[in-house]
């Protein structure tokens, strides 16, 4: 989407003959399908009143269509087989179909028609939100960018990335040295075959003589085919080692890159996707550099040493080797850019199909408990159609292409054939000399076709290359002040002034809020879903910067103190507790690393953990299973307070510590946290009130603003808007009084 300063000239015309003025417009977009179904520009624009739709050349800007939104039902983006389609549905039952779209903008389409449908219902943010279509397009080029990634398959810069992948094998400087060398000596040792053969045919065969000549051509031929298989044996083995540990070190730096990302990161990307680049794009790293990059030298070589050899033979019939060449050289480049985008497009697949994975993996209990199986195999079927297609579209332009560039190279075979073969029979030339220039020949088209499809190979790994350092390149958008002051033992004191924050920059989410908080006291937060708690709890712990006021921590901005020593003493107690794959002892000593069994065995017990961890099978060395899923609900909840007792934070933030949980349970878990945040500055979240009528204050929040301050008493003396959310949580649940 772009805005009305970026429209063409002929479009501004036309609007100002329909006495349009487009700085009102609410949303201007172009599709790639023309009006008669070839690929151009066409327009829609849409202001508070009206949808347009217009056809443009060079010369002017045709109008298709005008309807007045209040005749407007419905709008919706229909896929169809190689594009989709925009339609709408008047109320007098007419649908229209506005344009056409290649399947490229089919995302950008289907929000199109959301947006249009906020639009008629005369919902808020009706200016067009630039920060959120921008990563559509390239800023260089304008093309449509893959999802999930901001690289441009064709702006990709092949030189700069190949560069900067070499910077990597620097720490291997003496193993390469000995894959060159082993490579130029095989080159040599390859070079050898052919030219005895001209020996063994002039020499040995036809005169039909020397026995001994033969003998010691043969073990020749066979002494330089061991060595070269010995110099293979040993290259691969080396290139194995190098690959590898090269590979280590681009996956572990992306690995460190992606932990030290913010939140906001993450909140932009789909977790398979991530993994995908992870997984899938440093293999095909690797595969590049072990294989393709010797591939490449090694190639190379041969047909620079056999070209030597060509023209030192017969430099006449060497120059007609060369007649293909220039065309299989141009056939390349042409077909370059569209093998690459066609790669990127399959891979971007990939990250769909492992996305959707990951997704339905992880929620599979929600998925059997609605029924959902059918749904989901449809959506996997449809993601997996569209890698099929994908790859179809891939194998296809390989088959298409290849075959007529190898047709190519061969052709000049044919014309050594007739040409040599008059030599030979003029007298002019030896047999064995054309068999050896015909041995070399094949030898030097068989690299030149290779390196034909060299393009191919160099192509996918460099879209995974630029996947992977966008990854890399990606700086993390919290990170410590340049004078970042060390807190080394916090008190845990808060002030918040006119604190504004948006994870939206048009969806406000708090609005100037003022709040004191004492070491050691406790903070209930309270107030409907999306009130603004959970967000003053990520500025707490800085997963995200405010937009405007201060927030400070023992007098010092909290900016400007370091992250490390702010998260190290922070304890947090979810309402749904991530716990890792492994052992409960494992799992409450995460947040100490060297904790002593002792210190495990004491925390859990504080935790009321103690009681049920013994009872299970191997006691503190039960494994937990996935996410904890062979642990109650209960369970967990007590793991991670262990855990957070443990850590002996100096600030703890609960956040709906005690949410589905049964009567016995939460008393259980209660009687941990009472035991959990004495002494410490604790923020607490909680929808069954009841739970936070021992905090200090609670704060009552409401769009984003804070309503209500004081203890549970005085804030039900108010009868203000937390007595309201006491009475209404009585009626709803029927639980006892909060008296």
């Amino acid at each position: 989407m772009r805005g009305y300063e970026s429209l063409p000239e002929v479009i501004g015309k036309r609007l100002h003959e329909l006495k349009v003025d487009p700085k009102e417009l609410c949303l201007t977009i172009s599709a790639d399908i023309s009006k008669e179904g070839l690929f151009g520009e066409r327009w829609l624009l849409v202001n508070k009143e009206r949808l347009f739709v217009l056809s443009t050349n060079e010369e002017k800007a045709s109008l298709d269509y005008d309807l007045p939104l209040s005749k407007i039902k419905e709008i919706r983006a229909e896929p169809l087989v190689g594009n989709g389609v925009l339609e709408v549905r008047t109320k007098e039952e007419q649908t229209i179909e506005l344009l056409h779209y290649s399947n490229a903008l089919e995302r950008k389409f289907t929000r199109v028609a959301t947006k249009i449908q906020k639009i008629i219902k005369n919902e808020e943010d009706l200016r067009e939100e630039e920060d959120e279509f921008e990563e559509d397009h390239c800023p260089n080029c304008g093309l449509m960018l893959p999802k999930g990634t901001k690289v441009c398959p064709h702006c990709l810069k092949k030189g700069k990335t190949i560069k900067r992948l070499l910077v990597y094998m620097k720490p291997y400087r003496q193993e390469v040295f000995i894959v060159a060398l082993l490579m130029f000596l095989t080159t040599a040792l390859d070079l050898f075959p052919p030219y005895f053969t001209k020996i063994l045919i002039d020499d040995v065969l036809t005169p039909r003589k020397n026995i001994r000549l033969l003998i010691i051509l043969v073990l020749v031929l066979l002494a330089a085919r061991l060595f070269s298989t010995l110099f293979a044996i040993i290259r691969g083995r080396i290139l194995a080692r190098v690959g590898m540990n090269l590979t280590f070190d681009v996956r572990s730096e992306l690995y460190q890159c992606l932990q030290k990302q913010s939140l906001s990161f993450y909140d932009k990307r789909q977790t398979g996707a991530l993994m995908s680049r992870v997984t899938r794009d440093t293999e095909q790293l690797l595969s590049f550099m072990v294989d393709g990059i010797p591939f490449f030298f090694v190639n190379g070589m041969i047909l620079i040493g056999i070209g030597v050899v060509l023209f030192a033979i017969n430099w006449r019939l060497a120059s007609l080797v060369f007649i293909p060449a220039p065309l299989v050289i141009l056939c390349t480049h042409l077909f370059w850019q569209r093998f690459r985008v066609a790669l990127h497009k399959y891979w971007h697949r990939w990250a769909q199909i492992g996305a959707t994975l990951g997704d339905v993996l992880s929620g599979i209990q929600v998925v059997k408990a609605f029924g959902q199986e059918k749904r989901e195999i449809h959506k996997f079927n449809e993601k997996s159609g569209s890698l099929m297609q994908a790859g179809i579209e891939v194998e296809q332009l390989f088959s298409t292409v290849f075959p007529g560039l190898a047709f190519l190279t061969v052709l000049g075979t044919f014309i050594i054939w007739y040409v040599g073969g008059i030599d030979v029979i003029a007298g002019r030339i030896t047999l064995g000399t054309l068999i050896a220039f015909l041995g070399y020949l094949g030898m030097f088209y068989g690299p030149l076709q290779a390196l034909t499809r060299f393009s191919d190979w160099i192509s996918r790994a460099l879209t995974s290359s630029e996947r992977i350092f966008e990854i890399i390149d990606s700086q993390p958008e919290i990170l410590d002040a340049p004078d970042a002051i060390p807190l080394p033992n916090i008190e845990g004191n808060f002030e918040f002034k006119n604190v504004s924050f948006s994870y939206d920059k048009n969806k406000p989410v708090l609005k100037g809020i003022n709040l004191k908080v004492k070491s050691g006291e406790m903070i209930g937060l309270v107030g409907k879903s999306g009130a603004g708690k959970t967000t003053i709890i990520n500025l707490v712990c800085r997963f995200y910067d405010l937009d405007e006021g201060s927030l400070s921590l023992d007098g010092v901005d909290i900016h400007k103190v370091k992250i490390k020593d702010l998260r190290r003493q922070i304890g947090i107690v979810l309402q749904e507790p991530f716990l890792f794959s492994g052992t409960i002892a494992q799992n409450i000593a995460y947040s100490k690393v060297n904790a002593t069994p002792e210190e495990i065995i004491r925390a859990a017990k504080a935790a009321n953990a103690h009681e049920f961890i013994m009872k299970s099978p191997d006691g503190y060395d039960t494994q937990v299973g996935e996410r904890g899923k062979r642990l109650s609900a209960g369970e967990r909840q007590r793991i991670s307070i262990a855990r957070a007792i443990l850590h002996n934070p100096r600030i703890l933030i609960l956040d709906e510590a005690t949410a589905s949980v049964d009567t016995e349970t939460e008393r259980q878990i209660q009687e941990a946290i009472a035991r959990l945040i004495k002494g410490r500055t604790t923020f607490a979240i909680a929808h069954r009130l009841s739970t936070l009528k021992d905090a200090d204050r609670l704060i009552v929040f409401e769009e984003g603003k804070i309503v209500e301050a004081g203890t549970h008493e005085e804030l039900l003396r108010k009868k203000g808007n937390y007595f309201n959310l006491v009475q209404l949580q009585r009626k709803l649940s029927q639980l006892k009084a909060v008296e």
